[in-house]
């Protein structure tokens, strides 16, 4: 039981993930692989639309010609996969800087749809009242 509460605690992550979701290249084996970056941390980031990889495979995962980072598959389930760094990123270095501009992206995409979804409803319920 002990065993079980202990592994339980050592595979949850630690680092706040954020949600992002963009193209990027993977080279591993000499080949170049399109993928699709879902979400990060300053340890790692998982990515979608793997395929040819497995776990333990040390990758360079480019999100620009300039800017790129480099990792290792620490579990993959179907075309989906996790990524540790091989150092977890410094919060000025490069990479985590073009992450955080994504992931702010996707957050203000977010608050927009709310936000329109809430004027919407808010439209009807006055259309309502006027009759």
């Amino acid at each position: 039981m002990r065993d079980t509460v202990m592994q339980g605690q050592f595979l949850r992550r630690k680092d706040q993930r954020r949600r992002v979701q963009f193209s990027a290249i993977a080279e591993c084996h000499g080949i170049a692989r399109a993928i699709e970056v879902v979400d990060f941390s300053n340890a790692g980031l998982r990515i979608d639309k793997v395929s040819g990889l497995a776990a333990g495979d040390r990758l360079k995962i480019s999100f620009t010609p300039d800017i790129s980072v480099e990792g290792t598959i620490v579990w993959l389930v179907w075309h989906k996969a996790g990524v540790q760094f091989t150092k977890p990123l410094k919060q000025d270095a490069a990479a985590y800087q073009y992450l955080l501009e994504r992931a702010a992206f996707i957050e203000q995409a977010h608050v927009r749809a709310i936000s329109s979804l809430a004027q919407r409803e808010a439209q009807k319920l006055h259309e309502t009242d006027q009759t």
